[in-house]
């Protein structure tokens, strides 16, 4: 049985994640056959690609499902802000931060599943200067780890990540930065900032645990920089959900945000993708119930 009639477009990273992607879309598209009105695949070979095949066919197709890595989603789901189409998700990379925040099951033939029976939900979105985020973005050590994992990385996953890391800790620059609100401002010496709009990166490591995509707000997370011992034995807090309890951890709920580098320019990322150019300005905001996402249908 059709699920009314809707257009389903596929948009493929062939080159995201591990697994082989020849079978999976052969079966993918036979299941999606018997459930839309149309289904038609697109492979891509870079998250702008993605995000140009999301723009062409926004006259053609009503849902949009990006099988690939946080970058492809991002990508997708950048060019339906506002649109009133709907983003899919099937989970097709290393990290799979958005998937995980939304529960959409990480095996992407079960992610099937939400997408023929699940329901659609609006929820926020942030941008950074010209970059749109779902999940999270930041500056300091994660946009320097983004900078080195995207520029350097022969391999995926998450092990080149914690290799970055320490890589990148033990090279970054003291950066201090200026934060100014609405109605405060203040300065910081940081190791990262992040600005969350879920609770964690990907791969369980939450770095907002208060964060919500439904209250029109995002969270700013700041991590001190300390020294290295001390990181490294709080370091599990991230994968516990107690990150918010460290002694160099503070956070707070913002609508906008702008954020100075008092000394030099500062890597920074969007949902995982390195920005690019490094700045010494920054403007945060969020986009209030900017996206329909497929997830999974609540249970009543």
């Amino acid at each position: 049985m059709k699920r009314g009639p809707e257009k389903i477009l596929l948009i493929l990273n062939p080159a995201s994640g591990f697994i082989s992607k020849d079978i999976a879309v052969s079966l993918i598209l036979k299941k999606l056959r018997r459930h839309f009105t149309s289904v038609s695949l697109v492979n891509t070979n870079s998250p702008q690609q993605a995000g140009e095949v999301t723009r062409q066919g926004l006259k053609h197709f009503d849902i949009f499902t990006a099988f690939g890595g946080d970058g492809t989603v991002n990508s997708v789901a950048a060019s339906l802000i506002n649109t009133n189409k709907i983003l899919g998700i099937l989970p097709g990379g290393s990290g799979n931060g958005l998937a995980r925040n939304l529960k959409i099951p990480l095996s992407w033939l079960r992610a099937l599943h939400t997408l023929i029976s699940g329901q659609d939900v609006f929820i926020d979105a942030g941008k950074i200067n010209n970059n749109f985020f779902l999940n999270v973005a930041g500056m300091g050590l994660d946009g320097l780890i983004s900078k080195k994992f995207n520029l350097e990385s022969k391999t995926r996953g998450i092990l080149p990540y914690f290799y970055f890391a320490l890589k990148g800790y033990l090279e970054m620059p003291q950066f201090k930065v200026r934060v100014t609100t609405a109605t405060s401002e203040f300065e910081e010496d940081i190791m990262l900032l992040a600005l969350a709009n879920f609770r964690q990166y990907g791969a369980k490591a939450v770095i907002a645990p208060h964060a919500s995509p439904y209250d029109r707000l995002l969270d700013l997370c700041i991590l001190k920089r300390s020294k290295l011992i001390q990181s490294s034995l709080n370091i599990q807090r991230l994968f516990t959900g107690n990150i918010h309890k460290y002694p160099f951890y503070k956070t707070f709920k913002f609508e906008q945000v702008h954020i100075r580098s008092l000394n030099g320019p500062i890597p920074f990322h969007f949902d995982g993708e390195y920005g690019g150019n490094e700045l010494i300005d920054y403007d945060i905001n969020v986009i209030p119930a900017a996206i329909k996402v497929r997830v999974p249908a609540f249970k009543k």
